[in-house]
């Protein structure tokens, strides 16, 4: 008995620690250079790559996909740098795929190859403008380059 209790107890957390989290795909130049895994409180973590990665970059895109997708909400990612306040990029959504963002910038590039981190936000907006919700922001991850 007790190890069927037990054996629900962990299937229960596990379909909620799952339901809870989000996944972020890098794109690199078009090709997929790495994965993030976020759950819905964390804000810190992310990918690192080489100086030379970053050198040769023409396109940066990410795709999100996950809980926070879901729903009637317009999503752009804010990319900020040193200045955790003021975005330096901000995308919007692609048309037609949703969750997912092109970066590609010259600043956010430079910022890249120069060795300093970016952080990736998600701000998600109601489609419905009689909403009462609140515009949300969610961290997505760091991209930084490896020393």
């Amino acid at each position: 008995m007790k190890q069927k209790f037990l054996l629900i107890a962990l299937f229960a957390f596990l379909s909620v620690a799952v339901s809870a989290q989000a996944t972020v795909d890098v794109f690199i130049n078009g090709t997929k250079a790495g994965q993030i895994v976020l759950t819905a409180s964390q804000t810190t973590g992310g990918l690192s790559y080489k100086k030379s990665v970053y050198k040769n970059i023409d396109k940066l895109s990410i795709q999100i996909s996950g809980k926070w997708v879901d729903g009637g909400y317009y999503r752009k990612v804010q990319v900020l740098g040193d200045d955790a306040v003021t975005p330096m990029f901000v995308a919007s959504e692609t048309v037609g795929a949703a969750g997912q963002f092109i970066l590609t910038d010259k600043d956010v590039i430079k910022r890249l190859a120069k060795g300093k981190p970016i952080s990736l936000w998600v701000e998600k907006t109601p489609a419905n403008t009689k909403s009462k919700e609140k515009v949300t922001k969610i961290y997505l991850g760091t991209l930084t380059r490896e020393k």
